[in-house]
């Protein structure tokens, strides 16, 4: 199959040819933008604490719907433990998404400007 032509590199200000869309230079690593916050993500054995806690508690803590996720109450960010059970709470996804928002605001408030995540 026939190779296409060299174009420019697609990162701005950059001038060299490629026929990959991104010179060498400009190459994305594969997971390099991958969080940090859970080290390896998700092992084995959280998936397993995971069900254990939905199975313990399967309503949502916050509205009483059927749980989905299982949340830090303390996050991880703030010194909260990964493992501690007392510290998980089932909620629904879109109660998740509205405590994670609450605890990125409050980061926000106590770091000052600087947006973290």
């Amino acid at each position: 199959m026939p190779e296409a032509p060299p174009t420019r590199c697609s990162e701005p200000e950059c001038h060299e040819l490629t026929t990959h869309g991104r010179c060498e230079q400009h190459q994305r690593r594969a997971w390099a933008n991958r969080s940090t916050s859970w080290g390896s993500g998700s092992t084995r054995k959280w998936r397993a604490a995971r069900r254990r806690q939905l199975d313990a508690e399967p309503d949502c803590r916050r509205c009483g719907e059927r749980a989905t996720q299982v949340d830090h109450i303390v996050p991880l960010s703030e010194g909260g433990s990964k493992w501690d059970p007392a510290n998980w709470q089932s909620l629904c996804g879109a109660c998740h998404d509205i405590k994670s928002a609450e605890d990125r605001r409050r980061r926000t408030r106590i770091d000052g400007s600087r947006l973290t995540s």
